[in-house]
């Protein structure tokens, strides 16, 4: 069976806009950002991820790591494990994944 992860799309607004290490602490530059197709939608991001990486989002932030935008994602699955994963914001591309201790 396929598990089924619903997010409230009002939820990730405010989960980028209470992120302290938003990029230029500015949500509107997220929403720039999107809006200029420079990045994926954190919503696109999320929507994509195999359903055995899903959970309930926790953390969002938005990095510029040497001129490359990404989105680290912190993820609590079933069992109450953490997980963080590490995409490109352009891409969609997951580029690496752990769980937090």
């Amino acid at each position: 069976m396929q598990a089924i992860h619903k997010i409230n799309p009002l939820v990730l607004p405010v989960i980028l806009l209470l992120s302290s290490k938003l990029l230029a602490s500015d949500h509107k530059e997220a929403q720039r950002l999107v809006e200029s197709g420079q990045i994926l939608p954190l919503q696109t991001i999320i929507e994509n991820l195999p359903a055995s990486k899903k959970g309930k989002v926790i953390e969002v932030e938005l990095k510029d790591k040497r001129g490359r935008l990404l989105y680290e994602i912190e993820i609590v699955d079933k069992f109450g494990v953490v997980h963080e994963y590490l995409f490109d914001a352009t891409t969609g591309t997951l580029l690496k994944e752990e769980i937090e201790d």
